[in-house]
């Protein structure tokens, strides 16, 4: 075969191999456009870098729990900047993985506003990418506070002792606003035994006075006093039974008649009938020594007056969504018992033994939480055991009708109430005229940071009075009381109170102004060290009845 027949062959397999391809692939011809679209692959996805964790800072205090570690989130688990889930205790995320995490500081603190923008899978990164904090170098995104300055001025501790505090029925002396303001580092854990819990507690002091007497005469003496106290209070799902016993003794050397001994008893009870309705109930009995400078006292006792109070009360709470109601009902007996007198005679007092029976009732409107808005009205009538001296029987009755504010009694910040209104109280006999007046009443706890607080205390009373040609008084109190955490075991209090008393009938008026000055210092959790100066101005409109003391007191107390 000659050289031009192999090319011929191979020229006519090459047509013919093509023209089986064109057959076997026959897809249409689409007409190119005029303008043709260029696509550029994209970029690989940058990913954002986790920042370098940067260890927690040591606490500053031994008994503080260190600081939780960050937790940063990475790129492509979320939304940007998740906000914490508010279900959580204090605003901090749940434990879900499925849930976008925020980005928290050194103190497990949410960044606002600081949120580093995270990369998408897919989309370029534009820009430079924002440097990590190397070793050495200062993170602007990261709060330089410690756990304890973050909670001292955004986060107060509410204080709140559930089972300390369970049954409150006279709304202006619920003691749960003195326990916001009386902030400690260690709050008292009690003994438990079955489902009580026991807090005992005891406190001994030594000082001395300028004035023991408390007379325009005055004179020093040294001072030693010891108070016991135990409680013991359920810890059931419901109801709740208190039982409290207070025992108080001081000596002044020199001058026996001025020592003290007094004691408290008091039961308390709630029963639940359902979670908007429960009965609360009080029984208790006071002995205390009545006081020197007390209007009614005779000039010619020896001794100082014991009087015993004993006081048996009943509440019905009830809520209806928003609103409250309160009904109140109790009776007391005021007993003044036989004192010596200087001539060696017994002085028997039953002209001022009394007994007052008072009922109550209060509307309370829910506008959130931390605020209520308040009405209440109550009447009481008192029967004397005997007329004095003048021959007129003291029997009376009276009312008092005020509204306020509260703002709760679980609040981190306020607890407590403030009202104002109007009150008498009217003689039986019409030759003694009545007493009235308007009324203050506060009980009233603000706690701006966990340094600091401040209680607001006010009340108005309306007393009989058992001296000729008198007809009654008008006392209102009024104390502001300060403290703050000089260190997280040392708290200082400064206070101010005065009480002020409008005589009737007669041209007497009498101030008492005391001002005192404390620091405790807190050991450990049992043991606290107390000081206290106090300064007092009593003055008179009556001549040569204006005095000054000034008392200084060490102390140690020990609970459990």
């Amino acid at each position: 075969m000659t050289r031009s027949d192999s090319v011929t062959r191979w020229l006519a397999g090459a047509a013919a191999t093509l023209a089986i391809g064109l057959v076997a692939d026959a897809t249409p011809v689409v007409a190119q456009s005029a303008h043709t679209a260029t696509q550029v692959s994209p970029l690989p996805a940058r990913r954002a870098e986790p920042l370098r964790r940067i260890p927690a800072a040591a606490p500053a205090d031994d008994d503080e729990p260190p600081a939780p570690q960050p937790n940063v989130q990475r790129a492509g688990t979320g939304a940007e900047g998740a906000e914490p889930d508010p279900s959580q205790p204090d605003g901090q995320d749940g434990d879900d993985p499925a849930r976008p995490q925020a980005r928290r500081n050194m103190d497990g603190e949410p960044l606002v506003g600081q949120e580093r923008p995270q990369t998408e899978d897919g989309a370029a990164q534009v820009g430079e990418p924002e440097p990590l904090v190397r070793d050495g170098d200062s993170d602007l995104n990261r709060d330089p506070r410690t756990r304890a300055d973050i909670d001292a001025f955004e986060k107060p501790s509410a204080g709140y002792d559930a089972v300390a505090f369970q049954i409150e029925l006279d709304p202006i002396l619920d003691r749960r606003p003195q326990r916001l303001a009386r902030f400690e580092p260690y709050d008292p854990i009690g003994i438990r035994k079955g489902s009580w819990i026991i807090f005992p507690e005891v406190e001994f002091g030594a000082g001395a006075t300028n004035n023991v007497r408390r007379s325009p005469q005055a004179e020093a003496s040294a001072l030693f006093d010891v108070r016991p106290t135990v409680r013991a209070v359920t810890n059931w799902r419901v109801h709740a039974i208190e039982l409290k016993a207070t025992g108080f003794a001081s000596a002044f050397p020199g001058f026996v008649t001025e020592n003290d001994k007094a004691f408290a008893l008091e039961a308390r009870g709630r029963y639940d009938f359902s979670k908007r309705t429960n009965l609360e109930a009080l029984v208790a009995t006071q002995r205390d020594q009545e006081g020197r400078q007390a209007r009614d006292a005779n000039d010619a006792a020896r001794d100082r007056t014991n009087f015993v109070t004993t006081r048996a009360a009943l509440v019905l709470n009830q809520r209806f969504n928003r609103l409250t109601v309160q009904l109140r009902g109790g009776i007391t007996d005021y007993d003044y018992q036989p004192v010596a007198a200087i001539n060696g005679t017994t002085i028997a007092n039953t002209q001022r033994n009394y007994l007052q029976r008072e009922t109550a009732a209060r509307a309370t409107w829910e506008f959130k939480p931390t605020l209520f808005a308040f009405a209440d009205v109550g009447v009481n009538d008192r029967t004397f055991e005997a007329a004095p001296a003048d021959g007129i029987r003291r029997d009376s009755t009276g009312y008092r009708a005020i509204a306020g504010l509260s703002f709760g009694n679980v609040g981190r910040i306020w607890r407590g109430e403030i009202g104002v209104g109007f009150g008498e109280q009217r003689p039986d006999d019409t030759r003694i005229s009545a007493t009235s007046g308007f009324i203050l009443d506060a009980n009233l706890a603000w706690r701006p940071s966990e340094l600091t607080s401040l209680l607001l205390t006010a009340r108005t009373d309306f007393n009989d009075s058992t001296t000729a040609a008198e007809s009654g008084s008008i006392v209102r109190t009024a104390g502001l009381e300060l403290r703050h955490a000089l260190r997280r075991h040392l708290i200082g209090t400064a206070s101010l109170k005065q009480s002020l008393t409008d005589y009737k009938g007669i041209s007497l008026t009498e101030r008492d102004t005391t001002a005192e000055l404390g620091v405790e210092y807190f050991l450990d959790r049992t043991t606290t060290l107390t000081s206290r100066y106090s300064h007092v101005w009593f003055d008179s409109s009556a001549a040569n009845a204006d005095y000054r003391a000034d008392t200084i007191r060490f102390g140690v107390r020990i609970r459990q």
